[in-house]
């Protein structure tokens, strides 16, 4: 790999040396050092040039090795597909002793930047709310885990509901609880630590429905708990086309061709439910319940908005159940859905994709 600087020198070199001298420059030999050549190059008539693919820093250290190493922290990449890249593109490689200094130099750098970003962030989300809430913020929650199957690690993710900045991120490790099922709990625990340290309560708290997280935010902590309205949604839309196709030996038995049509409107009626309930966790029972009279064609219930409401000449889109078996699948996944069993924890409308997304893409940085 090569410096800018350098190639820039080599070709000053080179021109300047055919101005007096009518044989050309030949590599003699080249060592690396990481991902730097150095070579030296002699003519027929004996000048020599040495020459190195980059410049020295103040530290004595090659200026490609450490912008290398720089992206290489920076990126999240382990070590491993680190040493698989290098090997495989053959441009050097930069020795683990040389790679774990440089690390810790930088380590002590990117704890302050991070203290300083999450400082910054956490009074910018304090400064988003009214005075009737000073001191007390809403949070979204997510874990990122090592893998899926007993994590070695986690990193349990704070973002504020206003500002979608990461307030804190708590990284908890096999040493700090050898079961991997525990990790979210103690980061979250380790996450209202650093807040209440900060001065700062927190009023709302929404997270993808970890139990031990909505038992924690109930029985430890002041907040009101809220769990993902995305989740709870995809999990009926599964649950419904379950019972919405099948072989033709249980037809009417453990589903129905009339509820082949009703996976993704169901699942958009219980979004705009949750989200027009005014935090009333029994309209919003009431709201999904009725799902199974607007399908029957009944819409006594109905909103008032909706168009089968008001207008008269309304005819229904989606195949109308006149089958008591399709009428009990879908209220059996209905009354069996989360949404439904704990209404109290949609009623908000709260969702967890902001923090999905800074996972998402931490997840793609390390590879």
């Amino acid at each position: 790999m090569c410096a800018e600087d350098s190639l820039k020198r080599y070709k000053e070199v080179v021109k300047a040396h055919s101005r007096y001298c009518k044989h050309n420059l030949i590599t003699e030999k080249w060592t690396t050092r990481g991902h730097v050549i150095m070579t030296r190059m002699k003519c027929e008539s004996s000048h020599t040039f040495l020459w190195s693919s980059s410049p020295y820093m103040q530290n004595k250290e090659y200026l490609v090795n450490n912008r290398v190493q720089h992206g290489l922290i920076c990126s999240g990449m382990l070590p491993s597909h680190y040493t698989k890249f290098v090997d495989g593109a053959g441009i050097g490689k930069i020795n683990k002793e040389k790679r774990n200094k440089f690390f810790n130099s930088y380590e002590n750098h990117i704890q302050t930047e991070y203290h300083k970003s999450t400082t910054t962030a956490l009074l910018e989300e304090s400064a988003s709310y009214y005075d009737d809430k000073f001191g007390e913020i809403d949070i979204l929650t997510d874990a990122r885990h090592g893998w899926h199957k007993n994590a070695k690690d986690a990193s349990i993710v704070a973002i504020g509901e206003k500002t979608h900045k990461v307030l804190s991120c708590q990284h908890v490790t096999k040493a700090d609880d050898v079961v991997s099922q525990r990790h979210e709990r103690i980061g979250t625990d380790r996450v209202y630590t650093y807040l209440a340290e900060k001065e700062v309560a927190v009023g709302v708290h929404c997270h993808d429905r970890n139990l031990s997280i909505n038992k924690y935010i109930r029985e430890e902590t002041d907040a009101i708990n809220q769990n993902d309205t995305w989740h709870c949604a995809k999990a009926v839309k599964t649950a419904l086309k379950k019972v919405a196709a099948g072989t033709a030996k249980s037809e009417r038995k453990t589903w129905s061709f009339q509820l082949s049509d009703k996976a993704e409107p169901v699942s958009t009626h219980i979004h705009w439910a949750i989200r027009n309930c005014n935090n009333d966790p029994e309209k919003l029972k009431s709201s999904i319940l009725n799902v199974v009279d607007h399908y029957k064609n009944r819409h006594l219930s109905c909103d008032p908005s909706s168009r089968c409401k008001y207008n008269k000449n309304y005819e229904p889109s989606r195949i109308v159940l006149t089958d008591p078996v399709a009428e009990k699948l879908l209220l059996g996944v209905l009354l069996n859905s989360n949404i439904f069993k704990y209404p109290q924890d949609y009623v908000l409308g709260k969702d967890t994709f902001y923090v999905k997304s800074f996972n998402n893409a931490f997840k793609y940085l390390s590879g």
